[in-house]
């Protein structure tokens, strides 16, 4: 703070004039007490230095979650699309939209959520989206999320075999979300059902929830994938079908009125 000649120095944010300091005392050097011959009458700046240390805690627990994210980016679907969806950013009229942000809102609220959900229908209908939306929101607020594609995750297991899958089960077992996306778009074997079954027991047994999307029903996981890993699903997620076109639809019509434009 400067002060000029006598001027009452006001506070920047609230304009309240500050107060004179009748506490200094008599032994401080003269510049001392110019410095501290007005004190705030408000808590603006309590506030503002609160709040600035606050942004700082989030901004190192966003980093810590991107690190994390980074040492499993090769079985991650995080990329920028996957970042840039957010709720401000999506059409709220949708029930599926509805669900996932009272979803989110409630993990913030309570701390983590009682159970996971089944997103479920055709593709392009914007069950990732819905998904994407949750994750970020949550890691806005400094939760952990892990969101696997089952894919690359036999892929690395292969490559490195039991220390990968330890290590990843190790995260899967502590993260506040678990994401996986495209639930049996990958070849089936008894490998990779083996495979699946672990991950999801393995959550399943931590009591935490996760979110699963998939274009497969209910029944049609139960038969492609096994009584074991439905069963699993079926006792630690809610079942949600999003109805609805698909949403990838290409407009021809614009894109020849483009090229002739």
């Amino acid at each position: 703070m400067e002060i000029m000649g006598n001027k009452v120095p006001v506070c920047k944010y609230c304009g309240k004039e500050y107060i004179e300091n009748k506490d200094i005392p008599a032994n401080f050097p003269e510049f001392i007490r110019e410095a501290m011959r007005y004190r705030p009458a408000c808590n603006c700046e309590e506030k503002q230095e609160k709040k600035r240390r606050e942004e700082q805690e989030k901004e190192r627990q966003r980093q810590c979650l991107m690190n994390k994210v980074k040492r499993y980016k090769d079985i991650s679907v995080i990329d920028k699309k996957f970042l840039d969806s957010r709720f401000d950013n999506a059409d709220m009229a949708d029930k599926h939209m509805a669900m996932a942000k009272k979803y989110a809102e409630n993990f913030i609220k309570y701390g983590t959520a009682e159970g996971g959900i089944l997103l479920y229908s055709g593709v392009g209908t914007g069950k990732t989206y819905a998904t994407a939306c949750i994750c970020n929101e949550l890691m806005s607020n400094g939760k952990t999320v892990l969101v696997m594609n089952l894919g690359l995750y036999y892929l690395k297991l292969r490559r490195e075999w039991a220390e990968a899958e330890n290590d990843v089960l190790n995260y899967v077992k502590t993260c506040d979300l678990l994401v996986i996306d495209d639930l049996g778009t990958e070849n089936v074997s008894e490998f990779t059902k083996e495979k699946m079954f672990n991950l999801i027991d393995t959550r399943y047994r931590a009591n935490k929830p996760m979110l699963i999307t998939t274009n497969l029903t209910p029944d049609e996981i139960r038969e492609k994938l096994g009584s074991r890993i439905a069963d699993r699903i079926a006792g630690s997620c809610l079942e949600y079908e999003v109805k609805g076109e698909s949403k990838r639809k290409f407009d021809k019509k614009a894109f020849a009125e483009w090229l002739t434009a």
